[in-house]
């Protein structure tokens, strides 16, 4: 333990003794470890914002989404998305058993919507009575749209906190008139603020009537998609294969031709965000490890320097009785030194910068201990490997020769 701390004490008097080039060689090590952690906070913080979206959506265990189209999900055939399910569809897997409720919506061309002199660009879609309550989306002021609304094809809307806030500025839009597109409509809601996705604002969108989304702001009469919730979650593969054979048999397909639906369950949603965003930080990471390793390279190159200038003080501790193995373990103990100090600043200005994104660009990071030991230890890691060609060198140093 004694010849332990002894090489210890040596090792940080050297380093305080050359600073300078200690300081130099964290400097990569500081960029390249705080570049990971902020690479990897993000990579947690989107996964975690998109279990949390999914969660206040409601979109659990209990329902999947049925949309028009086909292909894979994160893949479609085409540029343009195919409307293909239509109200038919729709009320065919409403009487299925096992089913509890089908909520269906029909996306509206983005356009602009106005009131007086104030326009927005912003999604319309059209919705049920039932939209809602199935999304556990509550209503801030007003009312949400009723069954008399879609019967009578109302020319009534219900406004997300976003397009309320940019429209009437602070002022209480209730009862007014809005134009979306040329077509007036009157404001009987507002939804309750859902905040951002963090791609997507989703407060940003007003909802009609889904009958008058179909007959006076659409020419066609097909849905772009249904929610279908569940009585029992645990059966919810073998509906999904009923209504995939349902729909096949409604859209005349036969053996051997694709599918033009496309059946989207909460883990297939959360596995393809997920996947991307690890594509996306794996990435990044193989980039901030070739930076790391760029930063061994400086570390073991100023670590030869500095042995070559302190070959006297190698060349007196060999003279008065200093075996090899201790000079070895001296210099690569300061290489680990110098590492783990600047793994540590690194780690640090990484939260720092993990902080001001999320503060300042609404970017999510989430803080991970994993992450944390991994940064840490892959600093260690790289100056221990690249501490060795130096350490050798120190060790192989003939005293007589350094001491001349």
């Amino acid at each position: 333990m004694s010849l332990t701390w002894r090489l210890l004490k040596a090792a940080f008097t050297s380093l305080w003794a050359f600073r300078s080039y200690a300081l130099l060689m964290m400097i990569g090590l500081i960029i390249g470890i705080a570049s990971l952690t902020v690479i990897h906070q993000i990579g947690q913080g989107t996964r975690q914002r998109v279990l949390s979206m999914m969660e206040s959506m409601g979109f659990g265990s209990d329902a999947f989404f049925v949309s028009g189209g086909g292909g894979r999900l994160g893949v479609r055939r085409g540029m343009k998305r195919t409307m293909t399910i239509t109200p038919a569809d729709a009320e065919a897997v409403s009487r299925l058993d096992g089913v509890a409720q089908v909520v269906p919506h029909k996306n509206v061309t983005r356009t602009q919507v106005s009131a007086g002199a104030r326009h927005t660009n912003t999604r319309v879609r059209g919705a049920t009575p039932e939209w809602a309550a199935a999304r556990r989306w509550g209503v801030a002021r007003g009312r949400f749209l009723n069954v008399q609304d879609e019967r009578r094809r109302a020319r009534v809307v219900v406004l997300g906190t976003t397009v309320a806030r940019e429209l009437f500025a602070g002022m209480d839009p209730l009862g007014r008139r809005i134009r979306i597109g040329r077509t007036p409509f009157n404001v009987v809601g507002v939804l309750e603020s859902k905040g951002s996705s963090g791609w997507r604002d989703r407060d940003d969108m007003v909802l009609i009537p889904l009958a008058t989304a179909m007959t006076r702001m659409s020419r066609d009469d097909k849905l772009s998609g249904m929610r279908t919730n569940l009585e029992d979650p645990g059966r919810r593969e073998e509906i999904k294969q009923e209504v995939t054979e349902l729909l096949r048999r409604h859209h005349k397909l036969g053996p051997g031709v694709p599918d033009d639906f496309l059946i989207i369950t909460p883990e297939e949603l959360t596995q393809l965000i997920t996947s991307q965003s690890r594509a996306l930080v794996a990435m990044l990471s193989f980039i901030s490890v070739v930076s790391l390793f760029v930063s061994g390279v400086v570390i073991m190159n100023i670590m030869l320097v500095a042995v070559s200038e302190r070959s006297y003080e190698i060349g007196v501790r060999r003279a008065v009785g200093a075996r090899r193995r201790d000079i070895m373990y001296q210099v690569l103990i300061e290489s680990l030194a110098v590492s783990a100090a600047g793994g540590v600043c690194g780690l640090a200005l990484g939260l720092l910068l993990s902080g001001l994104a999320t503060l300042l660009l609404d970017v999510p990071t989430a803080f991970s201990p994993t992450g944390f030991i991994w940064a840490l230890s892959f600093s260690c890691l790289v100056g221990l490997l690249f501490g060795l060609a130096p350490a050798r060198k120190a060790a192989s140093l003939d005293p007589v020769e350094a001491l001349r």
